[in-house]
């Protein structure tokens, strides 16, 4: 830290400073709690949300072979064929807690038999329910993706955030007390020094006058 001119203002520019940078710290590590909450909750939901989508794929994957077994791959292909659609989805920007973070926004992704193009006269039951299986698989797959971003991003300020707290708490405001002491000691011995002048001219001015 740069050294400054031992003076009583910078003394009382260097407090205010200290003052504002212990301010700062209790802000940033009042972000920074707030941002483990959160933290927190999101592994809570993201851990649930997982479970399900993994229930969901392998109940997905099992329907899938047994519904392949007894239909055949190229009736599965052809209907899979004839009633593909696109997935369209937005990515929505956004700030929690000061975070970028992104949302996705898309339409309905479990639709009826009729919705996704093909006749339910014409397909087996076990086709239309792999269907919607692997519907809710994607839809629990969306879910997940921008919630995952969010804790990572979130984990990513809470580090950042850490490390602003740490360079305050143990190098600026240690760094700006300890000058604040040296300027302190400068200004009391300079003031001990004074007053000792003053006494000796004092005593001078008396035995002059003695003397006179």
């Amino acid at each position: 830290m740069q050294q400054i001119s031992p003076t009583r203002m910078n003394l009382l520019n260097l407090r205010r400073q200290i003052q504002m940078a212990i301010q700062g710290a209790n802000l940033l590590k009042n972000k920074r709690d707030a941002l483990m909450n959160e933290f927190r909750k999101l592994i809570t939901v993201i851990v649930k949300e997982r479970k399900v989508l993994e229930e969901e794929l392998r109940r997905s994957i099992n329907m899938l072979i047994i519904t392949i077994g007894i239909d055949g791959k190229e009736a599965l292909e052809s209907i899979a064929l004839s009633s593909g659609r696109k997935l369209e989805i937005e990515m929505i920007p956004k700030k929690a807690w000061g975070v970028k973070v992104t949302e996705f926004k898309y339409g309905d992704i479990i639709k009826t038999a009729l919705k996704r193009g093909f006749s339910p006269v014409s397909i087996t039951s076990r086709v239309q329910l792999t269907a919607s299986s692997f519907e809710r698989t994607i839809d629990g797959i969306l879910r997940v993706v921008p919630l995952e971003y969010k804790l990572r991003k979130f984990g990513e300020e809470i580090r950042k955030t850490n490390r602003r707290v740490n360079a305050l708490e143990q190098k600026l405001i240690p760094d700006m007390r300890e000058q604040a002491k040296f300027i302190r000691q400068v200004l009391e011995d300079r003031e001990r020094e004074d007053k000792f002048r003053l006494k000796i001219l004092k005593k001078k001015a008396e035995k002059k006058k003695e003397s006179g």
